[in-house]
């Protein structure tokens, strides 16, 4: 007992050594790099190949994100991350399927148009958020819980977002107030669920989630954000569908 004491004592020390710490100039950024590279194609692929082998990459992170979450430990901050995550997960898989039915009601051609929504501006959010924290951060945005984030990184990662919204809104032919309200909701919806999961990790006493991807983490660390914005979308589309239901030519495809 006094050992597990003693490791849960350390790990928790250098939790707040690492939030006390000076920001450091990015060190990994070529391991960060490395990873990307390989791993993005596979989600390109999943993003644009059938239906069927989407859902078997989703499965795949559901078991992955399953077992990295039984080592976060019991507690409220986990709880709500895993019922986050496995909803996310399920919201990615209704976007991939709404391409289709989009497409047959004129919003965009046969393309999974609602996933491509979630994923791009999620992924510039996270990058330049990255990359503008390192180089221009001074202010820590939230020390205790994700002590690398940065208020510079995340006002540059929340207009990051925004170009890419508008821009794949103008691609596809996107409704003007559809794209605003994603382009206002997608950085910060996106940004409470990575703090969610990093406040479950504080608790547990870990940096990390996983070591899948070198230089990222693991699997909840990379889709911490992507599934609640998925979330985030699929409630918006159900709220604007529904509302357009009673208008003449309303459909649950035009956004």
């Amino acid at each position: 007992m006094a050992r597990l004491l003693d490791g849960g004592s350390r790990r928790r020390a250098r939790v707040v050594r690492e939030a006390r710490a000076p920001l450091r100039p990015v060190k990994d950024l070529r391991t960060r790099t490395i990873t990307a590279v390989v791993y993005a194609p596979v989600v390109l692929v999943g993003i644009f190949a059938p239906a069927i082998l989407f859902w078997v990459l989703l499965i795949v992170m559901g078991i992955l994100g399953l077992m990295e979450l039984l080592s976060l430990r019991a507690g409220r901050p986990a709880l709500a991350f895993a019922a986050l995550f496995f909803l996310g997960l399920a919201c990615l898989g209704a976007l991939k399927q709404l391409g289709p039915f989009a497409a047959r009601h004129g919003t965009a051609d046969d393309l999974p148009v609602w996933l491509i929504l979630a994923v791009f501006p999620t992924w510039a959010a996270d990058v330049i958020a990255y990359l503008a924290g390192t180089a221009l951060g001074r202010r820590r945005l939230a020390p205790s819980i994700s002590p690398g984030k940065t208020w510079e990184g995340t006002v540059a990662g929340f207009a990051a977002s925004a170009v890419v919204v508008l821009a794949v809104a103008a691609t596809f032919g996107l409704p003007r107030a559809g794209a605003a309200i994603a382009a206002v909701g997608i950085g910060p919806i996106g940004l409470a669920g990575d703090l969610l999961e990093s406040y479950a990790k504080r608790r547990a006493g870990v940096k990390d989630s996983g070591t899948i991807f070198p230089g990222h983490g693991g699997v909840l660390d990379r889709l911490d954000s992507l599934v609640a914005v998925a979330t985030f979308l699929v409630l918006v589309i159900g709220i604007w569908g529904l509302a357009s239901l009673g208008s003449e030519g309303g459909s649950f495809g035009r956004f």
